[in-house]
């Protein structure tokens, strides 16, 4: 058969893969827009009865944004709210003591995407609507209001049943439904406890008409119309991050004692009750800052911060079922990749589908694991390097000083944001496909330079902090940007 094109986008023959997805979440979406570019039959069920409006900001990097001149109409959508915002440090009083721009966007640097503007940060909801849009131009069936109740794995199938009595049968079961779903029958990899990790966050965006022009917090916005800033003030274990744009705001912090947080969104907290979190943080805040916090509506979330250890196994043993984003690999917030390696999953799979075809379907998944796995742990792991930087800022040797001030999420590297994941599978499944099978030789480099793998977990990293024993992660290989 031959190439066919719907709105724009460019679909390879057809190949006789049927791929069930159950999750519409970011990483669900872009698996179903990759898989049907590739070939693939695709279905999505959703137990949520529409698309979330849940979620304010965050990060997509350029790694995560290689296959978007694929879809002519989402990139222009994307492109029709861009956020290319300064970073910046402050102390809880409102001093400024660092200030850059993201990594990819200095003078001279050209990332795997460098046909897209990449926005620092995306408003969650309008990034999936995006993708939501995509998915329904081409006609990728979704079933919304469908909770998935059983999976069953057969020698040459997959059967998964709803609640509601349908049946959906192929050839591959995507989960990409979150970090805490269990669904009877989907056993890919092993089930690890999902923790508690001590930590919450709060965090709310709302539209910047809320912000009284006579107020306090007003003057936090008077510079940001032609460029949006994203300010991170360093208090005693806490920051507090403002996102601040021409139309929209927003603000989280990640604080300990979540004792009174919730793990579900539906924890709402009023503005009045996130302020005693903040003074005890500092002993002097900005009065803008506090006053910018009183603003924001009453419907915050104070989301506890569960973590999962990772495991290396992302597939049933078989390999027709595989777990996809955060069903796979939970991320802090403090990492600032989530997403990203969601969507860089999605892109991976893919490819790995199409270059093994049906009759291979199972060594794909376990080679798109294979070639996953690491990159994405050490990125994991730097979500309590990055906190743990931040909470505990030497505020005046950051002043001034470029080098120490690259602390938190300041510091990524190119390793991380100018990595292809079409072209990584591409160029080393048949390697690493021979390495899983006969034990060739074979070593992921979508890795720091000279990076030497060490696996870790929670455990290990809150031995290490309470031991005050500084982590040397991003001294293992070049981080450089």
């Amino acid at each position: 058969m031959s190439e066919t094109v719907v709105d724009g986008v460019q679909r390879l023959p057809e190949n006789g893969i049927s791929v069930i997805i159950i999750g519409a979440g970011v990483s669900g979406l872009q698996v179903a827009l990759e898989s049907w570019r590739k070939g693939c039959d695709v279905v999505i069920i959703e137990k949520a009865p529409e698309l979330s409006p849940v979620g304010d900001f965050f990060t997509i990097t350029p790694s995560a944004l290689t296959t978007l001149k694929c879809y002519p109409s989402m990139h222009s959508d994307y492109h029709e709210r861009i956020y290319n915002c300064s970073t910046h440090v402050y102390t809880p009083s409102g001093v400024q003591i660092h200030s850059k721009f993201p990594e990819w966007r200095q003078p001279g640097v050209v990332t795997a995407a460098p046909d897209v503007d990449i926005s620092f940060l995306k408003r969650r909801p309008v990034f999936a609507k995006m993708q939501l849009d995509q998915v329904t131009r081409l006609g990728i069936p979704i079933y919304w209001n469908e909770s998935v109740i059983a999976v069953h794995e057969h020698e040459n199938s997959v059967n998964v049943v709803t609640a509601s009595g349908q049946e959906f049968t192929g050839d591959v079961c995507i989960g990409a439904n979150g970090i805490s779903s269990k669904i009877s029958g989907f056993d890919a990899g092993p089930d690890v406890a999902v923790q508690d990790s001590g930590y919450a966050i709060a965090r709310v965006a709302f539209p910047r008409s809320s912000i009284k022009s006579d107020s306090l917090a007003s003057t936090l916005l008077k510079t940001i119309d032609s460029e949006p800033e994203f300010r991170v003030y360093v208090g005693k274990d806490i920051h507090l991050i403002l996102f601040l744009t021409p139309d929209w705001v927003a603000f989280a912090f990640t604080h300990a004692d979540s004792d009174n947080a919730k793990e579900t969104w539906t924890n709402l907290k009023r503005p009045s009750d996130l302020i005693p979190y903040l003074e005890k943080a500092a002993d002097e805040w900005d009065p803008a800052v506090l006053d910018f916090v009183r603003s924001a509506p009453p419907e915050i979330v104070d989301w506890k911060l569960r973590w999962r250890d990772g495991a290396e196994q992302w597939t049933s043993d078989s390999g027709r079922l595989i777990r996809l984003g955060d069903a796979a690999h939970a991320f802090f917030p403090t990492a600032g990749n989530g997403a990203v390696q969601g969507l860089e999953d999605a892109v991976s799979l893919a490819e790995c589908l199409r270059i093994a075809g049906k009759e291979f379907i199972t060594k794909a998944t376990k080679v798109h694991n294979k070639l996953r796995f690491e990159r994405v742990s050490i990125l994991q792991q730097t979500g309590f390097i990055n906190r743990e930087e931040l909470h505990t800022a030497d505020t005046a040797a950051v002043t001034g000083n470029r080098e120490k001030a690259n602390i938190g999420f300041f510091k990524i590297g190119r390793w991380v944001w100018n990595h292809n994941p079409e072209h990584y599978a591409r160029d080393n499944y048949d390697q690493c496909l021979a390495h899983l099978e006969t034990g060739a030789p074979f070593h992921n480099t979508n890795l720091p330079p000279g990076h030497v793998y060490q696996p870790w977990s929670l455990s290990s990293e809150t031995e290490r902090m309470r031991a005050g024993i500084k982590s040397t992660l991003k001294e293992n290989g070049d981080w450089s940007a």
